[in-house]
């Protein structure tokens, strides 16, 4: 009877400590929930240049409130609404673990119908099928976001003057735009599945060109992948941009890149973001020895 009664008594005890634990779990939670929804804001700004509205998200790090004298490098990401979301949620698990610095993301929506002209360099047409698609506007984009955008988010939050930057596909083009235009403006450069093949590789020969003729070019990083299952035009492209990189041996630009295993357009930015991440880190790690 009494190991009865102790045996009673023990359920009990472990009953109400599991209840206890199970009620701190869900604070617990719900507290990081919060936290996740407070470190996600959603901007509008008008910008002169485009002479349009433009909507922002910005990912700030969970930890942001809590340390309010730290600064953050600042990660934007184009075609925001996805990729946004994966690298900002790649960088929390690798700043956790100590092997990326924690960053805030802005996230840039494209505005409906001006993808194509806001992300197509200058001297590129928008469309390679259509030889009468009009040429594309993303130096005024590159304008939008060098004199406006990051002057909004740097008088808004608590930034480090470590700017990078990430696109894929055709927002990968702007990317290399970027470089050969304002290299000095982003510090690291992220092209996931960029279409580098278009017009017979003009986007390589462009980069090409600009790192030949700079005369005082600054020091970045360029991280690009492919998909081993995408088509053979992009597959193309990088195998040729890794060629021509590989041959200038710029001592400004320190480049890596991935064939992809087992991805595809839509799934490569996913399954290499996490390897792009950790290896800039690295990269980084360099820098300050």
């Amino acid at each position: 009877m009494i190991k009865n009664i102790i045996s009673h008594y023990s359920q009990r005890v472990i009953k109400t400590v599991l209840f206890v634990y199970l009620l701190l779990l869900y604070g617990a939670l719900q507290a990081q929930e919060k936290n996740k929804t407070d470190s996600l804001v959603f901007v509008k700004l008008y910008s002169k240049t485009l002479n349009e509205g433009r909507k922002i998200v910005v990912h700030l790090p969970l930890n942001y409130f809590k340390e309010p004298a730290k600064k953050y490098p600042v990660m934007y990401v184009l075609d925001a609404g996805k990729l946004d979301f994966d690298i900002s949620d790649r960088l929390f698990t690798l700043s956790s673990a100590n092997i990326a610095p924690e960053c805030i993301v802005v996230g840039i929506l494209n505005n409906k119908g001006k993808r194509e002209e806001n992300l197509t360099p200058p001297f590129m047409q928008t469309e390679t099928s259509d030889s009468l698609s009009p040429l594309g506007k993303a130096d005024l984009f590159l304008k939008f976001i060098k004199t406006e955008l990051i002057h909004s988010i740097d008088s808004s939050y608590r930034t480090t003057n470590y700017r990078t930057i990430a696109g894929h596909s055709r927002a990968g083009l702007f990317v290399l735009y970027s470089l050969i235009e304002e290299p000095a403006l982003f510090d690291a450069r992220f092209c996931f599945s960029t279409p580098a093949w278009r017009f017979d590789n003009l986007i390589i020969k462009q980069l090409e060109k600009s790192l030949q003729e700079s005369k005082n070019p600054s020091k970045s990083y360029l991280y690009f992948s492919v998909g081993a299952s995408e088509n053979t035009n992009i597959q193309s492209g990088f195998h040729t941009m890794n060629a021509i990189l590989k041959k200038l041996n710029s001592k400004y630009l320190t480049y890596e890149s991935d064939l992809t295993l087992h991805a595809d357009h839509q799934s490569n930015p996913i399954l290499s973001s996490s390897k792009a991440m950790a290896k800039w880190s690295e990269y980084l790690k360099k820098l300050k020895k």
